[in-house]
């Protein structure tokens, strides 16, 4: 018979609810690493207005995104118009569901065709090669920074067509401010304008200010250029109708913040991880220069760089930057034997089965090679979710796979990355994972290193 798993009880007093809060506000990991050891992987919360979900087992995972999809849309941390992710992205591809959803992608999805990702790389690479033009032997750089700035200009280009470098700074600043407010917690009214909001009422309005007037740009010719924004701005409804600005609004401001975020903490993360394991890095560097020798990677080069290829779904293993999965049940639902009430809300932390000891060996060291063909084939499954999966899958995970491996065979090449003595990493889990207070490193120029016998 199907039942609720176990887990702990919404504390009674106010007192204790605020520290509950606060707890996860402040170490929402370390929160739920201590009731995922007590209760095991599937750790139901017994909240005021019913049950939540948090899980961390493949198995549930698998069901719920994979053979019972329609029965979980996503839940409000994501389609609340006040207090959810639509309140910036709008209606787009990240937060609908159903019908709609399903038009919105099969409009996209052309955009992130394997033959149309192919020849974004030559741009990727470019991009790179201009950023590190700047670079100076021995300085200290803020990484993340770095990061952010160049996967912006990238997404822009590949998909927009256009040059936003001007941009790329208004964009990250407004996207700082909208990861600072949109914490998991979040208990004031939805209508209080608190401090927080009105600076996300600004980073906003800047967004559409650059967001408008890319799409009044393109309207001056109406030309379909092949990109992203010419497929919105041209596609029609079954009545002939084609997209309001807003719905094209919502859809390019979706793709630019998700196509350039993940990909940027993706390499903040695996930067910061060779830096603590030199072991794997010099492995990386002798790929690199017995491939390369010392020429820019091209796409065809990424077959024979499988090293630098597990060095990425590694540092995506161990610090995911989607670290979550949120839905909510739309019909009662039974998973593992477990009940699933109608309007549950159910989190799948890929950050914690990422780790599972029981599922990996040595869970919580850096080691590529568990990723090698003749491993890969041996892991279990559904318990590696970087993308996200079932229909809902990222639809630019092939976009972001090649970009990370290109920019790392990029910079890594040329220059060593390292963290400053006895400086703390700290996890920041916020729409994203990123590192809390930025990433600072220094660069060193590389010294090639000798073929490998």
């Amino acid at each position: 018979m199907a039942h609720i798993p176990e887990g702990p009880a919404y504390p009674r007093s106010l007192p204790a609810q605020l520290k509950m809060l606060n707890d996860v506000k402040n170490d929402m990991f370390g929160y739920f690493e201590y009731f995922f050891a007590e209760y095991g992987d599937v750790v139901a919360f017994k909240m005021p207005k019913g049950v939540y979900y948090a899980v961390a087992n493949p198995d549930f995972t698998h069901e719920m995104l994979v053979n019972q999809p329609e029965k979980f849309h996503k839940d409000n941390s994501y389609k609340h118009p006040k207090t959810g992710l639509a309140r910036f992205m709008g209606n787009g591809l990240v937060t609908s569901d159903g019908e709609f959803w399903k038009r919105q992608r099969k409009l996209v999805a052309p955009a992130f065709h394997v033959k149309r990702i192919e020849a974004y790389a030559a741009t990727m690479v470019e991009y790179t090669d201009r950023m590190l033009k700047h670079w100076r032997d021995g300085s200290q750089i803020e990484l993340d920074h770095e990061m952010m700035h160049l996967t912006l200009q990238i997404v822009g280009k590949t998909l927009m067509n256009m040059d936003i470098s001007q941009s790329a700074d208004r964009i990250g600043k407004a996207m700082d401010v909208l990861q600072a407010i949109m914490t998991p917690i979040d208990v004031l009214p939805a209508w209080l304008p608190t401090p927080g909001r009105i600076r996300m009422s600004f980073a906003i309005r800047d967004l559409d200010a650059i967001v408008y007037g890319m799409i009044a740009e393109w309207k001056k010719t109406r030309e379909d250029r092949g990109d992203l924004l010419s497929m919105l701005m041209l596609a029609e409804d079954d009545n002939g109708a084609p997209m309001s600005d807003q719905q094209v609004r919502d859809e390019a401001v979706t793709l630019l913040l998700a196509g350039h975020e993940t990909t940027a903490h993706t390499l903040n993360w695996t930067f910061s991880l060779l830096a603590q394991n030199p072991d794997a890095e010099a492995k990386l560097h002798a790929e690199l220069d017995t491939v390369l020798h010392g020429e820019l990677p091209t796409l065809a080069d990424l077959k024979r760089l499988p090293y630098t290829d597990i060095v990425i779904k590694e540092s995506m293993r161990l610090l995911p930057a989607v670290y979550s999965i949120g839905r909510q049940s739309i019909a009662d639902t039974e998973i593992m034997g477990y009940t699933i009430p109608k309007y549950t809300d159910v989190t799948v932390f890929s950050y914690f089965m990422h780790r599972n000891p029981r599922l990996w060996d040595q869970a919580d060291q850096f080691m590529p090679e568990r990723f090698s063909p003749d491993n890969e084939k041996n892991l279990p499954r559904y318990a590696y979710l970087p993308f996200g999966g079932g229909p809902r899958i990222c639809v630019g995970n092939s976009f972001a796979a090649m970009e990370a491996r290109l920019l790392l065979a990029t910079i890594a090449q040329k220059y060593q990355l390292r963290l400053n003595p006895g400086h703390k990493i700290e996890l920041e889990p916020l729409i994203t994972l990123r590192p809390k207070g930025g990433l600072t490193m220094r660069i060193e120029q590389r010294e090639p290193i000798r073929e490998l016998a």
